[in-house]
């Protein structure tokens, strides 16, 4: 009879001891599930991809490349071609547009 208490009490004692173990790794797990949700969050990956954009100074330099071409490209569109309603000047304008953003891609 003894014995039978002894493994008895063994056992719940071993019970109770996984239960807290459960329970010490569900907290574990939620802060690690908290800490990946904040990382993941659009605003935190946004930050960090324009963080990286600005320490690296060849994709600096591409981007600026970029958008100087688009810029000319639009100003040109713009300056030749205005705020037209017929439809053939604004296809002349898209394709200026397109050729001087091209161009001016190459010459930098």
């Amino acid at each position: 009879m003894n014995k039978i208490k002894n493994q008895s009490q063994l056992l719940d004692a071993r019970i109770v001891a996984l239960e807290k173990k459960q329970n010490e790794n569900l907290k574990e797990l939620q802060v690690q599930l908290n800490k990946t949700y904040q990382e993941l969050r659009p605003s935190k990956l946004l930050y960090r991809a324009i963080s990286d954009i600005k320490e690296e100074p060849k994709i600096k330099n591409n981007a600026f490349e970029t958008l100087v071409s688009i810029v000319g490209g639009f100003l040109s569109k713009k300056i030749l071609v205005g705020k037209s309603k017929s439809v053939f000047k604004n296809l002349l304008g898209f394709t200026i547009q397109y050729v001087t953003t091209k161009f001016i891609s190459k010459k930098i």
